[in-house]
């Protein structure tokens, strides 16, 4: 696919969940890795998180637009539960927090299509 330069940023959690070792304790606790593309460039962000919850996602966003220093014309989440409150082929639900979050960094929504994430252009 091809992208135009700050058009688009991909947001989602990639593979299985991390350790981190506690060094205090030595306990070993369960991270998740977020994961930010920028389309066009491929610059990468990531953060390990102590949860996929909604707080923790959207802070994950926030620290990826710092990260790259500006924000995207679009920002595309896979359809996890902290992004998407309804899952749809056509015409998916953002949750509410997220879309808010959009309009203070005028920015947009666009949920990578269902059950076909990779043929979203």
């Amino acid at each position: 696919m091809e992208h135009k330069a700050g058009d688009k940023v991909f947001v989602d959690y990639a593979g299985q969940t991390l350790g981190l070792i506690d060094r205090s304790s030595g306990e070993i606790i369960d991270v998740q890795f977020f994961v930010a593309i920028l389309g066009a460039s491929q610059l990468t962000y990531a953060e390990a998180s102590m949860s996929q919850r909604k707080e923790g996602f959207i802070e994950s966003v926030e620290n990826a637009l710092h990260f790259f220093g500006g924000v995207p014309r679009v920002i595309m989440p896979d359809n996890l539960k902290s992004a998407v409150t309804r899952s749809d082929r056509y015409e998916p639900m953002v949750n509410e927090t997220f879309l808010e979050f959009a309009e203070h960094y005028d920015t947009t929504i666009i949920p990578a299509r269902a059950y076909k994430p990779r043929d979203y252009v």
